[in-house]
């Protein structure tokens, strides 16, 4: 992908759903690197040997645990994972969302893997939404978060859900951060049936949830894909962590471009120092 070669319908997209697939988005060299990394540490404690997982014979951690603590285990600094955050493709997709904007590195400074264990029987629609960044009182959007698959993520297989439309909601010239969210919208329809005090038991094959408040569309989206997949996300989008219910764990890169211009603003609406 050549320097802000997003099309206009990526565009639109983004700006209709804050949630931007893009296939191939990191290059197959630097996925490789980066699942070798991980694949060398998992092999020091036994989960992975001679090219498979080994996970029979252990317990099966419960959902919403993951199973490992990745800043322990993995560490939260590692070169192949930083590169993928420097990819020219990654870069021009992120610079076009940004309006050729610098990115600020002192809130987010590095990227993190997101690893997840098998760890239900079943899956459920999970109930912890939260957003990365605030509504702000400017009315800007804050910035992307990369979602990035550095193995086959599956449908039910841990991926990151996402609603789609949600960064639409409450922009009215405030700061709003998670908790306002919640108590601002948890009496329209398509929030009550999500935002239950227990993750709701769901079918295989039960579309997930989808629906309006006012004149926004609205759709629980599952972040899943191929090695090399890549989602760019809207920070305002309300988002969860979910179960992974496959036989394989999940393996995905997660980075943040918060735009520079703003990182006052957002402390400001944090109250940080």
């Amino acid at each position: 992908m050549a320097p802000n070669a997003l099309t206009l319908e990526q565009n639109d997209e983004f700006a209709r759903s804050g949630v931007l697939r893009i296939e191939g988005l990191l290059s197959a060299a630097g996925v490789r690197r980066a699942r070798e990394f991980v694949l060398q540490r998992m092999e020091q404690l036994g989960l992975w040997k001679d090219g498979a997982w080994r996970l029979e014979g252990r317990p099966r951690p419960d959902w919403p645990d993951s199973g490992l603590k990745t800043s322990k285990v993995i560490g939260n600094k590692h070169p192949a994972l930083e590169a993928l955050a420097e990819e020219p493709a990654l870069r021009a997709a992120v610079d076009a969302l940004l309006g050729g904007r610098p990115f600020d590195r002192k809130i987010h400074p590095r990227p993190q893997l997101l690893f997840t264990l098998p760890n239900a029987d079943r899956w459920m629609l999970p109930t912890g939404w939260h957003i990365d960044a605030p509504r702000l009182a400017s009315g800007e959007h804050p910035g992307v978060q990369l979602f990035g698959c550095l193995d086959h993520v599956g449908r039910r297989g841990g991926a990151t859900l996402a609603i789609a439309g949600s960064h639409l909601l409450l922009n009215d010239g405030r700061t709003v951060r998670a908790r306002d969210l919640h108590r601002e919208l948890c009496h329209e329809a398509f929030f009550r049936q999500i935002w239950g005090k227990s993750p709701l038991s769901w079918a295989d094959d039960e579309p997930l949830p989808v629906g309006t408040v006012g004149d926004v569309a609205l759709e629980v989206t599952e972040l899943t894909g191929a090695p090399g997949d890549g989602y760019l996300v809207d920070l305002r989008v309300l988002h969860s962590s979910a179960p992974n219910a496959a036989e394989r764990p999940r393996m995905t890169v997660t980075d943040r471009f918060i735009r520079a211009d703003l990182a006052p603003e957002i402390a400001e609406a944090y109250g940080w120092r």
